[in-house]
């Protein structure tokens, strides 16, 4: 069905209702009057679930789940691990120590809407500064504890933090490696006890140095509910809550700014429009994402208007957790999904005999599920089979109840999403950028197909621009980036839509498809964001390097694609005194050892998830033609490009091909033999999926 009329917003709520697709549950809607908008589909959310909720603050988000938590039916707490087992702070306890907190900031001279900065791991200490900041009526900016120290001090710079937190001394000291900038006047560590000696010399008297718990007790003097009742009164949902840091093309970084209400409105459109999620204590979260990007930070937001149990993990602990807390909901990017997909793939192929042929009959049953589709009887039945009798124990490393298995920063392949499906653990694969406060689209119910992000959540707008950009309309979409209004003139354009960077389909089904990048970056498979062109540019100073193109986009790693100058090289060999054809100059151990060098030194100058792992020397001289033109060809479409050399960057990334790897000086968290950003204890899956032995579970 497609309606065309003047402008969709004249009329009624209910009437949208009625237009929209009752079995699709969608609206394609025909814009006429907007010459900008002219013949071009806006699709909605389904109307089956969810709701848009305006006009409310991120704490308020908290003190609704504390009602939700004081029924002795959800008694919901949030819940930090450490060498000692599990810290439980209930939610009225987290509460209070928030109110605490922002009472003892109340009483330092900062500016109003002062930025804080959060120098701060992913644990409850995170969430407890968060909270505070916001109640107390400032704006958090988050920093990733591993940026270099250059960007870190851009950040401070740049948003004119008045206060930083950081978790530790040890911390404390990596960030005092860059000099703070002037307008910090306050410091607090999430640590107890004195600073050490070497720190406390360091700063000027103008800047007080304080632990968490030292704060909370100057606040806890004027802790009362007249108190706390004034500082919910004095922020509103137009307010500035956060400025969250990403990088653009170029590696410039960008603030980008969001309200109370783009956050608070957005997550409670996604949480309420997930079938069967409930209230309180029976649901409970895993938390092991970053916290200082907006994906993992939103959800926790919903959480505590949920009032749901969270539990605060870390990477190289989660595999461990997962087995220990069994949560039902558990949000991810794909590179996890893709390592447990590989080790799965990899045990049913090496494993011989009658084990190895009934694991093979089983995956290869869950690798043809489809979500869509009515499946035969003799189809269902051999998967119900798989499922209780092997597959069980995949899912037992998940913790066996899951029930929200949320994946998200990064698109997942459309194998693994049907394979993982079949082994009984459905995926609600999302898309959001921060600049729309997280969450956009997500698959669910029947808007739920592989290689696809689902349908729009509650109040979202999606259109495709002529050239195939996915564009957006929301109330969720950010105020601009902080002190770039070119840059935010150049995103959102005069009717309001904001242009997102990916290009973009849409199903019949009104489900929306990724196809690629238009903007000059890609992501990772750990839902990280490269900017290629500055890896690229610092390649090419070097003399041996006529071209470089990074590569990478839904891999777990970065890779490079080097064209020498061969000048240069044969120059550099005849140092070595190599005398070799032209051929054997890019595979010699010594040559190649030479580019190692460069790519460590340009390494070092990046963020760990954008340092290059993996390279290869190529010779456009010995490529076909039309290959060659389009390599030289400095402006060609970078998703062109990537698709004209897929069979060389498909080679980077074979696990067992003997190529160029990185052994750098540096600790790198992302590794290509172990599971990128999720450092997993890998050991405990491969135990488990050894016990994918059919003959001892049918004996069972």
């Amino acid at each position: 069905m497609t309606v065309s009329f003047a402008w969709h917003r004249l009329f009624s709520r209910q009437l949208l209702q009625l237009l929209r697709y009752q079995e699709r549950g969608f609206c394609p809607l025909k814009c006429m009057t907007a010459r900008s908008l002219a013949h071009c589909p806006i699709y909605l959310a389904p109307a089956v679930k969810g709701s848009v909720m305006l006009g409310r603050t991120v704490p308020s988000l908290l003190y609704e789940g504390c009602k939700v938590a004081q029924n002795k039916r959800h008694r919901a707490a949030l819940c930090q691990w450490t060498y000692q087992g599990w810290q439980r702070w209930s939610f009225d306890t987290f509460r209070t120590a928030a109110e605490e907190l922002a009472l003892g900031l109340g009483l330092w001279a900062l500016p109003a809407a002062a930025r804080i900065a959060l120098f701060l791991r992913s644990d409850v200490t995170f969430a407890l500064a968060d909270m505070a900041c916001l109640l107390a009526g400032f704006v958090s900016v988050p920093i990733e504890p591993s940026q270099p120290i250059a960007e870190t001090r851009f950040m401070l710079e740049d948003s004119e933090a008045s206060a930083v937190v950081v978790s530790d001394w040890g911390l404390l000291k990596r960030l005092l490696q860059g000099q703070l900038p002037d307008t910090v006047k306050l410091v607090v560590v999430g640590a107890v006890g004195t600073p050490p000696e070497a720190v406390s010399q360091i700063f000027p008297a103008s800047v007080s140095v304080l632990t968490i718990n030292q704060l909370r007790q100057r606040g806890q003097q004027s802790h009362s509910p007249k108190h706390v009742q004034q500082l919910r009164q004095g922020i509103q949902a137009q307010d500035l809550a956060t400025i969250v840091y990403t990088a653009d093309a170029a590696g410039t970084l960008k603030g980008v700014m969001l309200t109370h209400e783009n956050l608070s409105a957005d997550i409670w459109a996604a949480f309420s429009s997930m079938p069967k999620l409930t209230l309180g204590h029976p649901e409970t979260a895993l938390s092991f994402l970053p916290l200082n990007h907006i994906f993992a930070r939103a959800f926790l937001y919903g959480h505590y208007r949920y009032g749901h149990t969270i539990y605060f993990s870390m990477p190289k602990r989660v595999m461990k957790h997962l087995r220990e807390v069994k949560p039902t909901i558990f949000i991810t990017v794909p590179r996890l999904l893709e390592k447990v997909y590989e080790q799965i793939q990899s045990t049913a192929t090496r494993t011989r005999g009658l084990r190895g042929r009934v694991l093979r009959w089983g995956w290869r049953l869950a690798q043809q599920y489809e979500t869509s589709e009515a499946t035969g009887l003799g189809y269902g039945l051999q998967l119900w089979v798989a499922r209780r009798l092997m597959f069980r124990q995949v899912r037992a490393v998940f913790g066996g109840r899951l029930q929200y298995f949320i994946c998200g920063g990064a698109a997942l392949k459309a194998d693994i999403f049907r394979s993982f499906h079949g082994l009984g653990l459905p995926i609600k694969q999302g898309y959001g950028l921060t600049e729309t406060s997280s969450v956009l689209s997500y698959t669910r119910d029947r808007w739920s197909q592989p290689g696809t992000v689902g349908a729009p959540i509650p109040g979202v707008e999606m259109r495709l621009a002529a050239d195939g950009e996915v564009l957006v309309k929301s109330p969720y979409t950010m105020q601009g980036y902080y002190h770039n209004p070119e840059a935010t003139q150049a995103v959102i354009d005069a009717d309001g839509w904001f242009h997102t960077g990916d290009y973009g389909e849409f199903s019949e089904g009104g489900l929306l498809r990724l196809l690629g990048c238009k903007k000059e970056l890609f992501k990772l498979s750990t839902g990280k964001y490269v900017a290629p062109k500055p890896i690229e540019a610092r390649l090419r100073r070097s003399s041996l390097v006529r071209r470089a193109i990074v590569v990478g986009p839904q891999r777990k790693f970065c890779g490079a694609l080097i064209f020498p100058e061969i000048s240069s090289l044969e120059m550099a060999a005849a140092v070595l005194g190599l005398q070799l054809p032209r051929e054997g100059l890019l595979s010699h151990a010594l040559l190649l050892a030479r580019y190692q060098q460069l790519i460590d030194q340009v390494n070092a100058l990046f963020p760990h998830w954008s340092t290059v792992k993996r390279f290869a020397l190529l010779n456009p001289q010995q490529m076909e033609a039309p290959l060659a033109e389009l390599i030289e060809n400095r402006h060609v479409n970078r998703a062109e490009l990537y698709q004209a050399l897929i069979s060389q960057i498909d080679g980077l990334y074979r696990e067992r091909e003997k190529v160029p790897r990185v052994e750098s000086s540096r600790r790198v968290t992302l590794r290509t033999d172990k599971l990128a950003l999720v450092q997993t204890d890998s050991s405990a899956l491969a135990r488990t999926l050894r016990l994918l032995n059919p003959l001892r579970v049918f004996a069972n």
